[in-house]
């Protein structure tokens, strides 16, 4: 079965999962943290042990897939990521949830840099920012998904855990499934480490697309581990209707992730810079609107903002996921992703949530106020989109003429 519509159609569904996975913790955390007599810190600080699994073995991990396969490789780490999160279920005490929520950080961590270059890959590069769209669809309706069900259950079995065991299921069914479907590309040379970043690193508008990244994952990690909790505590809704509340708001995503790339591959006909501007004008866009949602609440006015950041605060992800595609070595093209997602956790996204928490915790668990360190960020995302689109155009045409 080598039809690209049909890999493409699994590995969004198994990206889904892989963020259903990643949100039941925060869709579980008043729950949870009750049950175990966690704080808010604790909570943050399993989500940022989590994304600097993520951050710490991305690199490696896409370096691997790019040598050795990356069908079979991305069907080894979704079976690891389901088990762990199984796992979580389990466990008793915040150590051994600790541990096994760094686990299912190590088992996710290639995931999107296979991910993206086998997509890449199989689709005509003019298409690629409109396909990458469908993709990265997968990051909201997952995020959104694992919001909304993991509440449900809870409410329906009054237990934290459960969540945990169910969505373990598909992801091995899937990974099982994900070596049968579409073409491998052919594996790459080996090159050590320091070489294969040296080449990418020497890419102007790749080292501010690594940074613009790091910086809207940071506000990005920030809502998806606090919203729930952000419903629970202003508008005084219960854990379920809270996560089903978030998962709406994080819903919008899906016609912000396919509008992302559709738009910034009809900039790139208009301007050489279209892909960077598009993900320069969404960061802008996505930080307005969440300090809306987050000062004016409770009230239709926040939710209209908040509603206004779940449309927008993914629509970069697909023409930025292009660039790096776009200005990257053929060879190298998971791996170029890989250091993105390293950059984006350990320059950034990681540390949102503990921050957060900290912040809460400082602040008598006022989480509006906590989280208002977010839409900062995603500011200086846009600023390093808009920089990284001087050279964008020169950097794309070098390595052009070098394939």
């Amino acid at each position: 079965m080598s039809s690209p519509r049909l890999l493409l159609a699994a590995l969004t569904a198994l990206y889904a999962l892989n963020y259903m996975d990643r949100q039941v913790m925060a869709g579980v955390a008043e729950t949870m943290k009750r049950d175990l007599g966690l704080s808010d810190a604790q909570v943050g600080g399993l989500a940022t042990l989590f994304l600097l699994c993520v951050a710490g073995f991305a690199l490696p991990a896409a370096m691997l897939l790019d040598r050795s396969g990356k069908k079979r490789g991305i069907a080894v780490m979704a079976i690891v990521w389901s088990v762990s999160t199984a796992l979580t279920g389990a466990a008793s005490s915040f150590v051994p949830l600790a541990l096994s929520r760094a686990a299912v950080g190590v088992g996710e961590a290639g995931f999107s840099s296979g991910g993206t270059a086998l997509v890449g890959a199989s689709f005509d590069p003019s298409r690629r920012g409109r396909v990458l769209g469908i993709f990265n669809m997968a990051v909201p309706f997952g995020a959104a998904l694992g919001t909304i069900l993991s509440g449900v259950i809870v409410a329906k079995t009054g237990s934290w855990r459960t969540p945990f065991f169910v969505f373990a299921v598909p992801g091995l069914v899937l990974a099982l499934l994900l070596p049968l479907l579409g073409k491998e590309p052919p594996p790459a040379p080996a090159q050590p480490v320091g070489q294969a970043l040296g080449r990418l690193l020497r890419v102007p508008s790749l080292r501010l697309t690594y940074v613009g990244f790091a910086m809207n994952v940071f506000v990005s990690s920030a809502l998806l581990q606090w919203m729930p909790a952000y419903f629970t505590r202003v508008y005084g809704l219960d854990a379920a209707s809270a996560g089903k509340r978030a998962g709406l708001i994080l819903l919008c995503a899906l016609v912000g992730a396919p509008l992302g790339g559709f738009v910034g591959d009809r900039l790139q006909r208009v301007t050489p810079r279209g892909r960077p501007l598009s993900c320069a004008l969404t960061s802008v866009l996505a930080a307005v609107s969440i300090t809306i949602g987050l000062t004016t609440g409770p009230s239709t006015l926040s939710l209209g903002g908040f509603v206004g950041y779940g449309v927008f605060t993914v629509a970069y992800l697909a023409p930025g996921s292009s660039i790096t595609q776009d200005v990257s070595p053929p060879e190298l093209r998971a791996t170029a992703w890989g250091a993105c997602v390293l950059s984006m956790y350990l320059l950034g996204g990681a540390y949102s949530p503990a921050i957060v928490g900290k912040l809460s915790d400082a602040l008598g668990g006022d989480v509006a106020k906590a989280l208002l360190v977010a839409p900062a960020a995603g500011l200086v995302a846009a600023t390093l989109f808009f920089l990284a689109g001087r050279t964008y155009a020169a950097d794309r045409a070098a390595i052009d003429e070098g394939a």
